[in-house]
């Protein structure tokens, strides 16, 4: 059995599904929060979707780039390893990126609406 095969097909869907589920709770969330910075609704839907774009294509991206760099898997115990590995590493690039939002939308938007 070709272990590589089947760990990409597990890590390809798991990620691309908390990926989408994440992004939607953000993006269903995220625009009542953009709204109270912006105060106005044009601005507030686009950057809102200009967000879930960049989130989408940067996760999803990462996903299928960080697959090439695995090792050879050659047991049931290599794949719990590297699943978990480069799943923790993802979930912990996407708080990162989530708390980057938060920052940039509150601080920097604020200085630049409120000024």
């Amino acid at each position: 059995m070709n272990y590589n095969l089947f760990t990409y097909a597990v890590y390809l869907i798991l990620m691309i599904g908390v990926i989408y589920y994440i992004g939607k709770v953000c993006y269903t969330n995220g625009r009542a929060f953009i709204f109270n910075v912006v105060q106005d609704h044009n601005l507030t839907d686009r950057t809102n979707k200009l967000l879930l774009a960049g989130y989408y294509l940067i996760n999803i991206g990462f996903v299928i780039v960080t697959i090439s760099g695995w090792p050879k898997i050659t047991s049931p115990v290599d794949i719990i390893h590297e699943l978990s590995k480069y799943i923790g590493f993802l979930l912990f690039l996407l708080a990162t990126l989530h708390y980057f939002n938060i920052y940039f939308i509150t601080h920097l938007f604020n200085k630049l609406f409120n000024s």
